[in-house]
């Protein structure tokens, strides 16, 4: 998924990596951890000027994967391996 900055995106993101969370099978704990490491990139960001991102959920490997990708190179990853 391709984001920017207008309309501001925080929101849709959170609302969307929480239902894709909840349907992998994360418990409340996990997904509170995840959506705070996700906001912090976020403002990470924010912070440094950066408002064009791409945000890719992804499975391998027995991990869910969340990829936060800038333009001009600059990534954030989170791993967690997947609920039995």
């Amino acid at each position: 998924m391709k984001l920017s900055d207008e309309p501001p995106f925080d929101a849709m993101l959170d609302d969307l990596a929480t239902c894709v969370l909840k349907q992998v099978g994360y418990a409340p704990p996990a997904i509170a951890d995840t959506l705070a490491k996700l906001r912090a990139a976020l403002q990470e960001g924010a912070d440094l000027g950066q408002r064009d991102c791409d945000v890719q959920f992804r499975a391998e490997a027995g991990q869910l994967l969340i990829v936060l990708s800038y333009a001009g190179g600059r990534e954030w990853r989170v791993a967690r391996a997947l609920p039995d």
